[in-house]
């Protein structure tokens, strides 16, 4: 039966403890797998379009590579920012100028950067190697964008001001 499951089998263990009654009653459900889902077509078509899987460096030589910090490091790192998040969000309201919008915009958009890269190295990298190049040149832009904003216009601190006064 090479294609095709079952779900309940008549000769099951589970059957042989239920009365004869019920055993009769009981529907064998079989099914099989369409010729388009059992086909080599489908893989080939992924295998054709580079979505496949980064098997990760499983070897010590290829562990060690070009890192420049350690995970637990990065990790660190990465809670301080969000911790001095709390002291910068607010302080922002209170004192305004380009070093408190630069701060303000850099912690925010770090802070979204390696979130949003941990859920594309997590999620989306085996299956699409190439993803973090459009989100560094997009992180970038967005980089951009907030210091021409802060250095050319009102800036981030007195921009929600002017929202929350709405």
């Amino acid at each position: 039966m090479q294609g095709k499951g079952c779900l309940f089998v008549k000769n099951s263990m589970f059957q042989q403890t239920l009365p004869t009654s019920l055993q009769n009653s009981l529907v064998t459900k079989h099914f099989s797998l369409t010729s388009v889902a059992s086909s080599n077509a489908v893989v080939e078509f992924f295998r054709a379009r580079n979505f496949r899987a980064k098997r990760g460096p499983f070897r010590p030589e290829e562990k060690r590579g070009d890192h420049k910090m350690m995970a637990s490091t990065h990790w660190k790192i990465e809670r301080v920012l969000a911790v001095s998040m709390l002291g910068v969000m607010p302080a922002c309201l209170f004192v305004q100028g380009p070093i408190m919008d630069t701060l303000l915009s850099i912690t925010v958009l770090l802070h979204g950067f390696w979130g949003v890269d941990g859920v594309l190295t997590d999620y989306l990298e085996k299956f699409v190697p190439w993803i973090h190049y459009p989100w560094y040149l997009l992180t970038i832009a967005g980089l951009a964008g907030l210091i021409y904003f802060n250095y050319n216009d009102v800036g981030v601190c007195e921009a929600i001001k002017m929202v929350w006064k709405l």
